[in-house]
């Protein structure tokens, strides 16, 4: 029998009856991810552990889904299965049928649910055809920091959460219409860059060095430097460093943590 680790963040953001007003309510924000423990991995049997994460679900709510780990097959109603992979985002409109579930062992996915009143619903469907809900995003360390900082505002429970989370997803929408019109972006060397900045910002707290990195993203060390300084105008040390002396700074600032718990936890 395999073994997996399946860990998932999940929690609804509290609505204030105000908040309603602002056109866009966001219902909750997360992340799942999915680790296998097999140490043979080449052994095991596709059918033995594929996962459904939704079958035939419907809700009265957008679902923004970002893939930034591992294939799988998704299935609207009345269509046929449709390869995903990362880098792609599916967005899900109210009242729509699908499935969707990963096809490796390892899967990582980040989500927004949230409601629109008819203005946004209508800007939405005008700038995101109903038609075509799978977007080829590609890797975006920009998108990955907004879905990471909406987590923090709903697990914090900070003030006007809906104000502050309502922006954020009108950023995020906003980021992904850019880009997706920017095709430069999607230069291999960029989208290695990007995908070394997500691993990073995934990995703040745990103990990875950058010859890792480049490991994980297929290139040698002095290569990895070489095309990440071009791209950033920064050693990937000193970025990974910057990011970490971010993050320190935000958990001083917004929890009850002391200095020296602080400190140990980027040990």
């Amino acid at each position: 029998m395999i073994k997996k680790e399946f860990r998932t963040e999940f929690k609804n953001s509290f609505i204030e009856n105000q908040d309603f007003n602002l056109g866009l309510t966001i219902n909750s924000v997360g992340y799942k991810s999915i680790i296998s423990t097999s140490k043979d991995k080449s052994s095991e049997n596709i059918v033995d552990y594929k996962l459904q994460f939704k079958k035939g679900v419907i809700r009265n709510e957008f679902k923004l889904i970002y893939i930034t780990k591992g294939n799988g097959l998704l299935c609207f109603e009345n269509s046929n299965q449709i390869e995903i992979s990362e880098g792609k985002i599916l967005l899900v409109y109210p009242q729509q049928s699908y499935e969707y579930y990963h096809t490796e062992l390892e899967w990582k996915e980040y989500y927004i649910r949230f409601e629109a009143d008819n203005y946004y619903y209508q800007l939405i469907k005008e700038k995101f055809d109903d038609k075509i809900l799978i977007i080829d995003f590609g890797y975006n360390d920009e998108l990955i920091a907004l879905f990471t900082r909406a987590m923090d505002v709903v697990r914090l429970e900070l003030s006007s959460s809906q104000a502050y989370l309502s922006g954020m997803l009108f950023h995020a929408l906003g980021l992904i219409i850019a880009v997706s019109l920017n095709k430069t972006q999607n230069s291999m060397e960029f989208q290695k860059t990007e995908k070394a900045k997500i691993i990073m910002n995934e990995s703040i707290l745990e103990a990875i060095t950058i010859p890792e990195i480049a490991l994980k993203i297929n290139t040698s060390y002095s290569s990895f430097r070489s095309l990440f300084k071009k791209h950033t105008g920064i050693a990937p040390a000193k970025y990974f460093n910057e990011l970490k002396l971010k993050k320190a700074k935000q958990l001083l600032a917004e929890t009850s943590y002391s200095v020296k718990e602080i400190a140990c936890m980027f040990n």
